[in-house]
């Protein structure tokens, strides 16, 4: 091991030595704890592999895996331990043992929950009727459902606020007609989550209205969106005339911007997951290094000017770690400021990019990889085609510098 290259394990984002109460009531170390999620994923998660940012099974058989994992989590208490008791959820549930559930998952490559899914439990267990917690929240434990987000159209993707699609009141329910696009997992999922607005006559974010959408439902056409990875993540989700009862509302009328804001919100923790996989980035960055050979058959990381970019990149997936530990540590007390969702957000993205970058440049230099090589180069070519897309879902890097500005910097309006 060359030294100053490699950073083995890198310390998590919140200290083991915390004691907790488990699931069944006793009281158990956060490390023990972790303990017991790697030997789960190691027993139970599916096989099958699925490149860097796709999520969407290739067949019935990876998505009947899919569910069962999802049903395996909920099950041994891992997923959804932080809602209320009578729904499942765990009395004794520490914020913490989310984040080490994402840190294990990401270090064993497992597949992870949707994110859309966790922003629907939130929802609907926030501003969700009795009667919509019944019908939904079992089936979301059981993996039975899967759910989207019908919120981005053409035109208004990060500017949510200036969407056009409309349900207008016609006495018996509403009657929905437009175009939802970029939608992950449209094309599998059981429910969607549905933004549209119900009063153009007021303020933009006033009008809107949160609903719950059965994906099967007449006047619903979802044609997947084929993407430069070879794969189909997104969707385009075309409403022609779907027809919804007055029982689909999500919350209040008029109160949707407030349903989708708090359930975006809902997970913050998991951004503490992110600094591990920048780590294990790093950590195939180097092996690339190792595996890549010049045309003497020599390895790249030999080189010193390889060795010195290597430092640099350690040196800046160091600073994103700590970055994303502040913003957990105040997460964690209730204390966090606006703007740090974006902050660690832009820190995570962007050098996500710059290290799939400086893996192409590596490529580039090399005459050959090696056949010890093979993986770590198919997922560093994977990672490049999938990097650009995390600066934009969840919040474009423009849009979230502009939040950072006004927000953290106290920057006017442009």
């Amino acid at each position: 091991m060359e030294p100053g290259i490699e950073t083995g394990a890198v310390a998590t984002t919140i200290d083991d030595r915390h004691g907790g109460d488990d699931r069944h009531g006793g009281d158990v170390s956060d490390e023990a704890f972790r303990a017991g999620v790697r030997d789960f994923i190691a027993e139970r998660a599916p096989r099958f592999r699925m490149p860097e940012g796709v999520r969407v099974p290739a067949g019935t058989d990876e998505e009947q895996a899919i569910r069962a994992w999802l049903r395996g989590l909920y099950e041994a208490g891992y997923l959804g331990a932080g809602w209320p008791a009578e729904w499942g959820g765990n009395p004794h549930h520490r914020p913490t043992r989310d984040l080490i559930l994402m840190e294990e998952l990401f270090r064993a490559r497992a597949y992870r929950p949707l994110d859309q899914v966790m922003l629907a439990s939130h929802a609907i267990l926030t501003f969700g009727s009795d009667a919509q917690k019944r019908a939904y929240l079992p089936r979301i434990r059981s993996g039975e459902h899967v759910w989207c987000q019908l919120f981005s159209e053409p035109g208004a993707g990060s500017d949510l606020a200036s969407l056009r699609t409309r349900a207008e009141p016609d006495g018996a329910g509403y009657v929905v007609t437009g175009q939802k696009v970029w939608c992950t997992d449209g094309q599998w999922a059981d429910q969607g989550m549905l933004l549209a607005r119900t009063d153009p006559t007021v303020d933009r974010h006033a009008g809107l209205t949160a609903f719950v959408v059965p994906m099967g439902s007449p006047g619903i056409t979802v044609r997947p969106i084929r993407e430069m990875t070879g794969h189909a993540e997104f969707c385009e989700v075309f409403l022609d005339e779907l027809r919804l009862d007055p029982e689909a509302v999500l919350g209040e009328v008029g109160g949707g911007w407030k349903v989708i804001s708090s359930g975006l919100a809902s997970e913050r923790a998991f951004v503490g997951a992110n600094a591990v996989q920048l780590e294990m980035m790093y950590d195939d960055l180097v092996a690339l290094a190792r595996h890549a050979r010049l045309a003497d058959g020599s390895p790249l990381l030999g080189r010193e000017d390889v060795q010195v970019t290597l430092a640099g990149v350690l040196a800046r997936v160091e600073a994103a770690r700590l970055v994303v530990a502040d913003t957990v540590r105040r997460v964690m007390r209730d204390e966090e400021h606006p703007s740090d969702g974006a902050v660690a957000k832009l820190v995570y993205t962007e050098l996500n990019v710059e290290l799939c970058e400086r893996a192409l440049e590596l490529l580039a230099a090399a005459s050959w990889v090696d056949d010890e090589g093979r993986e770590v180069e198919r997922r560093w070519y994977e990672a490049f085609l999938w990097s650009r897309a995390l600066t934009i879902s969840g919040g474009a890097s423009e849009i979230l510098r502009g939040i950072v500005g006004r927000q953290l910097l106290g920057l006017p309006r442009a």
